[in-house]
């Protein structure tokens, strides 16, 4: 085999083993997690006290951005 069959041989490997590492990476993505839930959660496991209530608090102030809660998806 010579330069020119070697280098398009390692290109085309190249290139199939970057699709399947892109393919496999977007099908095993978990769904981003919604930041208006999140917050509100975190804020309410923290430890009693002054520290949990300021936590609620800062969540409900960032929280004014978000709408009505979304229905879960349908299967």
């Amino acid at each position: 085999m010579n330069k020119r069959g070697k280098f398009a041989s390692s290109a085309v490997l190249t290139t199939t083993v970057v699709l399947i590492v892109y393919f496999l990476s977007e099908s095993t993505k978990s769904p981003v997690p919604d930041p208006c839930e999140q917050t509100l959660s975190a804020a309410a496991l923290a430890a009693p006290g002054e520290a949990q209530e300021a936590l609620v608090d800062n969540a409900l102030l960032r929280g004014t951005h978000c709408s009505e809660p979304k229905p879960p998806p349908s299967p």
